[in-house]
Order: structure tokens, then sequence, then C-alpha cells
């Protein structure tokens, strides 16, 4: 099953970024509910504003002057209250230049940014190919939206912190 999951949180990522990559930032809610049988699966989608179940699509929004072609944040349950989150974008440099860091705004009241993957930077970081076509995938151990406000993608320069840059920012508000 969180097999499964994984492969449609992946196949609405590619599908995402080509088919919706042109749009003005927006949020798009996928629900899915599988019915399994040994000879038959039944999945439905429908567009919904609750994050706690199904697929989350929601596209992220360039920083002001930066190079970002589009992108789209996936949240998807995958079951036990553990969350698989995917990032995929266009138009960023390509490793020779840097990497990226995927970052997370928490929630009010605590005004910290941090890698999404927790403290260690490493597991957060993803490379751009030669294209400029960026992904990163990990598993969280709650719903992201009840951690934090917003994800951003970070540009690392020469890998180094001091100058690094948000480029692009998926709000996780509703």
């Amino acid at each position: 099953m969180i097999f499964a999951v994984v492969v449609v949180v992946l196949v609405v990522a590619a599908a995402g970024g080509l088919v919706l990559g042109a749009k003005p930032a927006q949020t798009v809610t996928i629900t899915s509910t599988a019915s399994m049988s040994e000879s038959s699966m039944t999945t439905t989608a429908s567009e919904s504003g609750n994050m706690s179940t199904g697929t989350q699509a929601i596209a992220f929004t360039a920083a002001q002057g930066q190079m970002f072609g589009s992108g789209w944040l996936l949240v998807a349950s995958i079951g036990g209250g553990d969350y698989a989150v995917s990032v995929h974008a266009t138009g960023l440099e390509s490793a020779s230049m840097g990497n990226y860091i995927v970052e997370a705004a928490q929630n009010s009241g605590q005004m910290a940014t941090v890698p999404i993957a927790g403290t260690n930077d490493t597991l957060s970081e993803f490379e751009a190919d030669s294209t400029g076509t960026g992904n990163y995938f990990t598993t969280l151990m709650e719903n992201p939206s009840s951690t934090f406000e917003s994800i951003s993608i970070v540009y690392l320069p020469s890998m180094e912190m001091q100058n690094a840059t948000v480029v692009a920012t998926a709000s996780l508000s509703m």
C-alpha cells in the first residue's frame, strides 16, 4: 500500500510539472480512495481543501528576481500518521552552480526556518540536472501543515549557507 501511494505521488509530481506548470500559483488537492481486491483497484479523485486525506499538490511561487520556472509540492498521507513530501521544480541552476535545500518555516510563534528533513541539512538537499529540473522526496512523521506555514526551495551557490537565497515558496496555510 505504501509503495502504491509513493508511485501515485511520483506520477502526480511528473504530471503536475508538465500539465499544470504554466498555470499561476494555486492549490489542487487529489483525494484517492483505493479499494483492493484480488483482481481490481478503484481510484477516485476530487478537489478538496482538506490536507488530512489524499494527496495535495501546491504550486510554488517564485521569489522576485529569482531563476525559477515552475514547481510543485506534493504531500500525501501514507498511513500511520506519516506523510510523503515531494518537490518537483524546473528552471533551476544546474548542479555545477550549486545545490538546493528544502526548508520549512515553522508555524507562528516559533518563527524559525529549518531543513524539512529535521536538523540534518544533507538530507534536505537536492541537485538540479543539466536541464534545470530538480526533484526531492522525503517522509515526515506528521502532517507538514500542522508543523509548517510554508515550504521553500533555497539555492546554495557553491554549497555555502551564508549566500543562500530563497527561490520559491509554497504556502501550507489554507
